[in-house]
């Protein structure tokens, strides 16, 4: 639905935050303890799960500010369903959305981690990638799709910006 920038941007962040929290925690416990691609004899990351969760936080939002992303994901599931099947209506709208955010932000994160944090060649941020995408994308996919609506009426409402009328 149409909605403001700056209500946009409120709830992007909000729901991001929600987003990069589940999404940190997620990736560094498939590293930690089920893939052991990181060593686990300290414990929790506590730096980089911080490092993570700004960075793919930052990511995310911008991902959360561009229009045509929600629009697309419309039009995508208007192919398939409409709006009066409700839930098969928002579970396809959010299955575009949540897998472009998906693969951009466990591609990046992996990126970050392997690569730029820990210095392992580009390869390795392949093998993250598809190491982590599927649980990425459920985890992803079950926050936004619960988290989605009562983010957008709270955005909504701290920025002056009611939802238009359904007809």
């Amino acid at each position: 639905m149409p909605m403001k920038t700056s209500t946009r941007f409120v709830k992007a962040a909000i729901l991001n935050t929600c987003v990069a929290l589940v999404l940190c925690t997620l990736c560094e416990f498939l590293a930690l303890y089920v893939f052991k691609t990181a060593d686990a004899s300290n414990g929790w990351i506590w730096p980089m799960f911080f490092i993570n969760f700004v960075f793919s936080w930052c990511i995310a939002t911008i991902i959360g500010m561009i229009p045509s992303i929600p629009e697309k994901g419309f039009q995508w599931a208007m192919k398939r369903s409409n709006p009066s099947e409700g839930l098969k209506f928002g579970l396809l709208v959010n299955t575009y959305i949540n897998t472009i955010y998906s693969v951009i932000l466990c591609y990046l994160v992996g990126a970050l981690d392997a690569c730029v944090l820990g210095g392992a060649p580009f390869i390795a941020s392949i093998f993250g990638f598809f190491q982590n995408i599927i649980p990425v994308w459920i985890a992803c996919f079950i926050v936004t799709f619960l988290l989605n609506g009562p983010v957008e009426n709270l955005a909504r409402k701290l920025c002056n910006d009611p939802a238009p009328e359904m007809h």
